[in-house]
């Protein structure tokens, strides 16, 4: 097992920025079995892994198992820092949108044995991180082969307009267009209208799982998109449990639902 930190300049943010990536290397009990091998043919699937809001990548490696499920399911994980960017082309300039949807991928696809079929390519996200996932794999969905949300918020606008005049946050100075983006790529409704619309017609569209705990803040927040995404045409898979805003929830999600969803 392996967590590699890379500190890369990014073209996309104009600047330095930390990446982690978790990779399958052959375990202890591999090797005392003799059954430790490098292969230099594979090709290995990657996870994109999107952190929430207030946090960064960190907190995959330091909450979440993600180094030992590595080696469990064979594939990459890769972690990188979005900020509190929603993971939009923000105002400001910073591009974390291309970076993590454009540019991350063919740097890791470059620089490690990963696999650059679409089919072998995944991304799963909590929170904030949650809505990035779904945004950035359904804006690209000849990129992605699944899609995984961990309470993410499919309602930005509501969450802003009913949390962000007490909250520390300050989200809407990140999201473009701001207050008018219904009917953008950051109205979840919209892009969801556009991805059952592109599955009508013949084309691709990630299958995506989306989980909330039923005591979790922001659970109203995604209740509609999820009722309309269960009624559409779309490969989407929805559970919901006692559980709240915290990887206590999101990691038995992980373990029991979520890997099984990508790779069983």
């Amino acid at each position: 097992m392996a967590i590699m930190h890379m500190n890369l300049t990014s073209r996309s943010l104009t600047r330095k920025t930390d990446v982690y990536v978790g990779f399958p290397t052959p375990t202890l009990q591999d090797m005392i079995q003799h059954k430790d091998h490098y292969d230099p043919e594979k090709q290995w699937p990657v996870v994109y892994l999107l952190h929430g809001a207030g946090g960064d990548g960190f907190e995959w490696i330091q909450k979440a198992d993600i180094e030992a499920l590595c080696c469990q399911y064979g594939f990459i994980a890769v972690i990188p820092n979005g900020d509190l960017s929603f993971y939009c082309n923000t105002p400001d300039g910073r591009n974390y949108y291309s970076f993590i949807a454009e540019e991350l991928p063919a740097i890791i696809e470059s620089t490690f044995h990963a696999s650059s079929r679409p089919e072998d390519r995944y991304i799963m996200g909590y929170s904030m991180g949650g809505f990035g996932a779904v945004k950035i794999g359904l804006t690209n969905p000849h990129r992605y082969h699944k899609i995984a949300s961990l309470s993410g918020c499919m309602d930005v606008a509501g969450f802003i307009n009913g949390f962000e005049s007490g909250s520390i946050f300050r989200i809407h100075r990140n999201l473009p267009g701001w207050p008018d983006i219904q009917g953008t790529e950051n109205d979840m409704m919209h892009l969801l209208d556009l991805s059952i619309a592109r599955k009508e017609q013949g084309g691709y569209v990630p299958a995506i799982y989306h989980t909330i705990g039923k005591q979790d803040f922001i659970y109203s927040f995604s209740q509609e998109w999820r009722k309309k995404a269960q009624s559409s045409c779309l490969d989407f898979l929805y559970t919901e449990d006692d559980g709240m805003h915290n990887f206590d929830y999101w990691n038995q999600k992980i373990r029991s639902e979520v890997l099984p969803f990508f790779f069983c």
